[in-house]
């Protein structure tokens, strides 16, 4: 039955994705290019592979033709994807998307971004809105398998997309579980960029650990799911120490008669005091 969503999930993907827009990589831009003298012709079709321009300036009179010439034909059929604005948050990330349409040439991304922006589509002559549609979400594992996720719908331009809600939807599916994964790739072909899971898990346990530290959340449960943080054993030590306060009180429970000897070593699989308290009476019985 897994296997089965799993199939149906992809397909139904697939025909989401074919509603979104898209990103500004290229797969094949030979005839865009071919044309041009070389070494134009090998930077210039580099840069729409990648959808990214190049850091330096060279080809400029070149990349403008190529950009031009790739989107000929298809003018008012081609959309692509924006971020005007996207924030990461401890529980998951607020997004403001958009949709470039009309471009008088195909965008690029500036250097170093994952995403086109509005100066980007502005540069080549596109008018803009805000996009309402679907939105893929899929997961990639470290072997560059992908998982779609989660099918969400962006009203307006505003997404707010909850990282609880993706692992329900994982979990539901018989998928792997969210900490699988290494980033969220975010919209078809990733044209809203995506979110590194890694780097997400790392600043949600520095959360815990420094709420933990404050007197806040459970030491214990902090030490489990972060056992590898740098300040591990310190919350090893939070823990044993809360774990020792609550045995001491129970203890005195105990001596006043308020808890039963059983009912301490039920509750204590380990503690200094267990034989202490079985001298107390006979709890087994």
């Amino acid at each position: 039955m897994a296997g089965a969503g799993l199939v149906a999930a992809l397909l139904f993907a697939g025909v989401v994705e074919a509603r979104e827009p898209r990103g500004s990589a290229v797969g094949e831009p030979r005839a865009a290019v071919q044309e041009l003298a070389s070494p134009c012709r090998e930077q210039v079709g580099a840069e729409l592979r990648r959808g990214e321009v190049d850091a330096g300036v060279q080809c400029e009179v070149e990349r403008r033709l190529a950009l031009r010439r790739q989107l000929r034909g298809g003018r008012s059929l081609v959309g692509f994807g924006l971020v005007e604005r996207a924030t990461a948050g401890l529980a998951g990330l607020s997004l403001l998307l958009s949709e470039a349409r009309g471009c008088a040439r195909w965008p690029l991304r500036l250097p170093g971004r994952e995403a086109l922006g509005l100066f980007e589509a502005k540069a080549a002559g596109c008018w803009i809105r805000r996009y309402t549609g679907p939105l893929t979400v899929a997961g990639v594992l470290p072997d560059g398998g992908r998982v779609v996720a989660l099918v969400v719908e962006v009203v307006e331009g505003h997404l707010e997309l909850d990282l609880a809600r993706i692992a329900v939807s994982l979990d539901r599916r018989g998928l792997p579980d969210l900490d699988a994964f290494v980033r969220l790739e975010l919209g078809a072909d990733g044209w809203a960029g995506s979110l590194d899971l890694v780097v997400q898990r790392a600043r949600l346990a520095d959360w815990h650990v420094a709420s933990v530290q404050r007197g806040r959340g459970v030491a214990a449960l902090c030490s489990v799911r972060h056992p590898e943080h740098r300040q591990a054993d310190v919350v090893r030590t939070l823990a044993l120490t809360a774990s020792l306060r609550r045995q001491e009180a129970d203890l005195r429970a105990v001596q006043r008669g308020e808890l039963t000897p059983r009912r301490f070593l039920e509750r204590h699989a380990w503690s200094p005091y267990r034989q202490l308290v079985a001298a107390m009476g006979a709890p087994w019985e």
